[in-house]
Formats: C-alpha cells, sequence, structure tokens
C-alpha cells in the first residue's frame, strides 16, 4: 500500500529490511534510507496535460468517442461519412465521390458479419430515430438500447414488429428516466397505434423488465404544458403548490398525470385571474375536455383551496 508522506512524497515498506521508503513518485522511484533498496513507483495513467473545465478537456482529447449501447457495435468501428467532404472541408471531385461511396458501401456491410448483428443494427437505429424525432436526451436513447439488448438476449424480440418493439422500449425508457412523454407521443412519432404500442409495452414490461416503472411524476408534466402553451411562470408555481398541498391516493390512483397535470393548471390559471381555456388546456395535454373537468371536480371535492394557494408575485 502506498502511503503519502508529509512532505508530499509516496512512501512504503522497505521488502528488504522494513524500513520506509522515500522517493518522488513523479520520477518513478523510492530508495529505502537504510539498506539502499531500490523500487519503482507505479505509473501513472492518465494524460499528460491539464484542463481547466470540460470544454477544454473534450478539446485536448485525443481518443475517439465513447462506446455507447445505441450502436450494435459500440462504437468501436469507423464509420465513412456522407458529407463528401475532404479534410480541409471542400467538396470531392465526382471520380472521387465515387470511390468513396462504394467505400462506405462495403464498410457499412462489413460492420455486420451475420443476421443476428444486423437486425439489431436494423432496431437501434430505429430507436436513436425515434428518440430524437421526440427529442429525447442521451440517456433515454442509451436505456432504450439496454432493454432491447436484453429482450433480444431473452428471446422475447423474436418474429416481433420491429416498430412495435422499438417504441415499446423507447417508451418505456422515458418512463424508466422520468422523461414526460405519453404513449400517445411516442405512438404518434413511430407512426402506429396506440393501442399496438401499449400491447407490446406490457409485453416487454412483463417478460424483460418484470417489475413496475412508474410514470413520470405530475409535477413534470404540469411543466411540460406550462412550457408547450407558454404560460406564465407565476402559474406553474401555484399548480405545483397546489399539487403538492392535495397528493392523495383518492385523486392519484388510477388517473394518468397528463390528466391532472391539466386540471391543475386549470385551477392555477383561474385562482392567478388569467382564466386558460379548458379547451386549450386539453389540447396541449392531449386529453379531452371531460377528463378535465372530472380532474377538477375531483380535486375540489376532496379539498378544500383557500387563500394560502395565492400566486406569488
Amino acid at each position: 500500500m502506498w502511503e503519502s508522506g508529509r512532505d508530499g512524497a509516496f512512501r512504503t515498506a522497505c521488502p528488504v529490511c522494513g524500513d520506509k521508503l522515500i522517493g518522488d513518485a513523479e520520477k518513478g522511484e523510492n530508495v529505502c534510507p537504510n539498506c539502499g533498496y531500490t523500487t519503482s513507483a507505479p505509473a501513472d495513467s492518465g494524460p499528460e496535460w491539464k484542463a481547466m473545465d470540460l470544454e477544454e478537456k473534450n478539446r485536448r482529447v485525443r481518443v475517439g468517442s465513447p462506446t455507447t449501447l445505441a450502436l450494435h457495435d459500440f462504437g468501436l468501428s469507423t464509420e465513412i461519412s456522407r458529407s463528401m467532404r475532404d479534410s480541409h472541408g471542400k467538396f470531392l471531385d465526382p471520380a472521387m465521390r465515387v470511390s468513396v461511396e462504394k467505400m462506405r458501401k462495403w464498410q457499412s456491410r462489413t460492420r455486420t458479419i451475420n443476421s443476428e448483428e444486423r437486425g439489431l443494427s436494423n432496431v437501434l437505429s430505429k430507436i436513436s430515430e425515434l428518440c430524437d424525432a421526440l427529442n429525447l436526451p442521451d440517456n433515454v436513447a442509451e436505456t432504450a438500447a439496454q432493454i432491447y439488448r436484453t429482450s433480444a438476449k431473452m428471446k422475447v424480440a423474436k418474429s416481433k414488429s420491429i416498430l412495435g418493439m422499438t417504441a415499446a422500449t423507447v417508451y418505456l425508457a422515458c418512463r424508466k428516466c422520468g422523461v414526460s412523454r405519453t404513449l400517445k407521443e411516442v405512438a404518434r412519432a413511430a407512426g402506429m397505434e396506440k393501442g399496438s404500442v401499449a400491447r407490446y409495452f406490457r409485453l416487454v414490461l412483463k417478460e424483460v423488465e418484470k417489475e413496475y416503472v412508474p410514470p413520470p411524476s405530475v409535477e413534470k408534466y404540469i411543466s411540460k404544458l406550462i412550457n408547450m402553451a407558454k404560460i406564465d411562470p407565476k402559474i406553474e408555481r401555484l399548480a405545483l403548490q397546489i399539487s403538492r398541498k392535495t397528493t392523495d391516493s383518492k385523486i392519484s390512483s388510477g388517473k394518468a398525470p397528463v390528466g391532472l397535470a391539466a386540471a391543475y393548471v386549470y385551477i392555477a390559471s383561474v385562482m392567478a385571474g388569467e382564466r386558460f381555456p379548458q379547451r386549450e388546456v386539453a389540447e396541449y395535454a392531449e386529453v379531452t375536455e371531460v377528463t378535465v373537468r372530472n380532474r377538477c371536480r375531483e380535486i375540489l371535492d376532496n379539498f378544500v383551496l383557500r387563500q394560502e394557494f395565492a400566486p406569488i408575485k
């Protein structure tokens, strides 16, 4: 075991006489002052440069991109770009474009050596496309890729619809990462029916995840609705305050969080004196006006909203 001395030098016991070794780890050697035994210090595996912030670190790093689960080969292989530009940013001449296109085609073929890898590459590319269409962060794409890899290893994805499994894994990844995307939004972006995506989601949840994953909280849907509708932030603060004060299983049990969020936003807008129509709230939340009215009635029947919920000015 290495020990740090008071002078900053690294010391350890001498294997010959047992005395303390002295020296400088930066020079790569330590010497026993009693018997003269010399040993080398462990090499520093870190970079030889220093960075003050993350931007400088990313600029100075000289290795490739980190491995990712969103690619079938974890991003370890190279890929020829479609930009058709050289290292100076100039467009290639027509003859060189034909040559580069042929190399790109054969390079993409050699990345997948069998049908299993080709299928995995196809599904992971569709997962990335769906995440880009929904403007999802990278951690959601990584989580969705991990879920699909697990389902493929367990033979759950065998003979299943590629689009269905893609939408189901992305929606499950959204719930695991706490990202507020509804099943209807994912199904619309994937070009599928909501019922079909729900069926594949239940299959993946039962066979792969095997534990219930709750949807994002009502607070996240409230913030999402406020941002989509571009409503005054004081209504958001009031809606969040009401939702925290009226948390009860009688209201939230079996209810979609997006419907409750729409009700809280509408109630907060009324209390703030900036009445937001139920129709517009329902449109942004992608629920019916009847759902918004029912959730509002349940909240008002179970709780008394007093003056303490006055908006923050």
